[in-house]
Formats: C-alpha cells, sequence, structure tokens
C-alpha cells in the first residue's frame, strides 16, 4: 500500500541526483493498493489512519496513525535529532516537510508516540523542536539567498550554524541539508 506516485514512481526508471540511475521496480514489488489522500485500514482490532502529505521528503509520503495504541509513524518527513534528506528530485521541499510537522503538531498530543523515518522514538516536543529547527533553518537559508546568491556562497556563509552542533550528526552533514533547503527556497523565488 502507497501513495500513486510511489508506485509510478518504481514504475519508471529514475535518477535519483546527480548521478544515480534506478531501474523500474519489478511487477510484484509494486504496491497493490494505493490512494491520493488517504485510506483507512481496520486490522487486528486497531484502526490506521493513513494521510498523504503533500510533498515533504517526496510527493509520495504517508502518515500513518494508530489511533488505538497514540502511536504515529511518520516515516521520512520526521528524522528525529538530526537534519533529514530532502528528496527534492523526488518532488520533496522542506515547506512540505514544515507544513507535514504542522499537521501532526495539530493532532498528536503530548502523551503520542512517534516512530521517526530516522533517529530514536519520539513525542510530541521532539517533533516541535524538529519542526522550529526546519522553520528556523528554512528563514536562514532564504535570507543567505537573497540577491541571487549561489549555493556554494550560502553555504560558505554557514546559515545553519545556530543548529549544526544538535542536528548535524547525523548521515546529512549541515552543507548537505543547506542544499536541500536551498533548492526549495530558491526554486519559490524565480
Amino acid at each position: 500500500m502507497a501513495h500513486e506516485n510511489v508506485r509510478q514512481r518504481m514504475s519508471a526508471p529514475q535518477v535519483i541526483a546527480p548521478d544515480t540511475k534506478v531501474d523500474p521496480s519489478p511487477a510484484t514489488a509494486l504496491p497493490v493498493v494505493t490512494f491520493q489522500d488517504g485510506i483507512t485500514v481496520h486490522l487486528n482490532g486497531e484502526d490506521l489512519e493513513v494521510t498523504h502529505v503533500a510533498n515533504a521528503h517526496t510527493d509520495g509520503d504517508a502518515i500513518v496513525w494508530f489511533r488505538k495504541a497514540n502511536v504515529v509513524h511518520t516515516g521520512d518527513v520526521f528524522f528525529n535529532g538530526m537534519y533529514p534528506r530532502i528528496d527534492c528530485a523526488s518532488g520533496g521541499s522542506v515547506d512540505g516537510t514544515i507544513a507535514a510537522t504542522e499537521m501532526m503538531l495539530g493532532k498528536i498530543g503530548a502523551d503520542t508516540k512517534l516512530i521517526p523515518g530516522h533517529g530514536p522514538l519520539g513525542d510530541r516536543a521532539a517533533l516541535q523542536s524538529y519542526h522550529d529547527m526546519l522553520a528556523g533553518a528554512r528563514a536562514a537559508v532564504a535570507k543567505a539567498a537573497q540577491g541571487g546568491k549561489t549555493l556554494a556562497d550560502v553555504q560558505a556563509a554557514k546559515p545553519t550554524a545556530a543548529w549544526d552542533t544538535v542536528w548535524g550528526n547525523g548521515f546529512i552533514k549541515p552543507d548537505k541539508f543547506v542544499e536541500f533547503v536551498y533548492t526549495g527556497v530558491t526554486a519559490k523565488q524565480k
């Protein structure tokens, strides 16, 4: 089960920026159930609410709420304690990731358990911290990019320095995270 964009992407050859080619998945690997906005699954006494969040990590992200258990699987929309990979080549954006975190924050409680795509289990406070970092980093990169500055200029300015010690120790390093944010910010400026 997956968002329709995921099945479409898996069905065709892809180039993952900048130079990695991925062959189409075999038919047996493709999702057999797809959805546009969401779907509810009733399974083993649990109600799973699956909601598509547009253009966050990719254009096919889904958040899964296990309603009775009060658990949310965030997928790669939430990287707990580290900078996220925002797959701009697959439709992802920092703005969509911020919007997705805002949507989740509006629906979860302090005692909701979060399963992130990467990092340790989290809670509402961890998601709020992640959201605040994303919003702050987006604003800092946008400011650094003003006047048509190049990616190299923006990276040299270290706009995420205030967050790097806490968030920059995962597999996405600060300069790469700045690149993801810069790509989204400058695309909006064009």
